[in-house]
């Protein structure tokens, strides 16, 4: 039998400043360097948008190679 993770952290609207979204973390050319978040972000957009993004370890971060970056040929 598989065995079930704890349960991850959530924050809503506000998380502390270790954390980071992918695309904060892209924006300075850094990729999450785990896999898997380590918390869960709620949000609210006006007027009536609600999400759930995933967060990671700013210091897990790694840089973003070329391949990152670059889109594939078609």
């Amino acid at each position: 039998m598989r065995r079930r993770s704890p349960p991850l952290p959530r924050y809503s609207q506000l998380y502390p400043d270790a954390l980071a979204t992918a695309d904060e973390l892209k924006d300075q050319r850094l990729k999450p360097g785990t896999p898997t978040p380590v918390a869960l972000l709620e949000y609210t957009r006006p007027p009536h948008t609600t999400g759930i993004c995933a967060l990671y370890e700013r210091a897990k971060a790694v840089p973003m190679t070329v391949e990152d970056v670059t889109p594939p040929t078609p």
